[in-house]
């Protein structure tokens, strides 16, 4: 299953109709992904029919908050439900890069939709012990891009989580790599399908990413 990663509502458009499985919904590329405007998730869940994972992040930079920018996605988060969306992705650390559980786990509850752990998993200072963190605070999916730098510690990390919980690689997955997630046992990714500078979706990327996934 290919989840493409979309910063622009034309993208998420076109990123359904080169045959994504799963849209992560958000904006500011440049800024690593934030919480998109809503009218963007209401026209997506009223025009499409795959499911729809909208970012809740208040800022670009790191995955540390102050009490009010978690009180602003708490907000956020309902906010993108209410428009539709299907799941919510989202995370923080504690000064400690560590998972901060309990901020995590009160907002997973108040929603009451699936969620899944962004890349903020990606700067613990102990990821093994942060697959145990994600589970604690109720996440159905960590999002990471470990697969890039260190294939390794992915398949420690796939073995750790034990179904568990899914894992999905992300993070530089292309048509020309795909297949070495696909040797690993992953039967999901996630990519962006930007190519170049332009940084939107390529409806051809897309389609090779599925050509490579059915062949694998």
């Amino acid at each position: 299953m290919l989840e493409i990663c979309a910063f622009h509502l034309e993208d998420c458009y076109d990123a359904v109709r080169f045959g994504a499985g799963r849209l992560e919904v958000c904006q500011r590329y440049d800024l690593g992904g934030i919480t998109p405007p809503q009218e963007w998730v209401f026209a997506l869940r009223h025009s499409v029919h795959i499911p729809l994972v909208a970012m809740v992040r208040p800022r670009g930079g790191d995955f540390s908050y102050t009490s009010k920018e978690w009180s602003q996605m708490s907000q956020s988060a309902e906010i993108m439900k209410r428009a539709g969306a299907h799941e919510l992705i989202f995370g923080g650390v504690t000064p400690h890069m560590r998972l901060d559980v309990t901020r995590c786990q009160a907002i997973i509850q108040e929603v009451g939709i699936p969620c899944v752990l962004h890349r903020a998993f990606d700067v613990l200072d102990d990821p093994i012990q942060g697959v145990e963190d994600a589970i604690r605070a109720g996440f159905c999916r960590i999002l990471t891009g470990y697969g890039q730098d260190d294939p390794a510690l992915l398949e420690e990390i796939k073995r750790k989580a034990a179904g568990r919980i899914d894992i999905l690689p992300g993070g530089g997955i292309r048509s020309s790599n795909v297949q070495d997630y696909i040797r690993m046992g992953f039967q999901q990714v996630h990519s962006s399908a930007i190519l170049d500078n332009k940084q939107r979706v390529n409806g051809t990327e897309v389609q090779a990413l599925l050509a490579a996934l059915h062949t694998g």
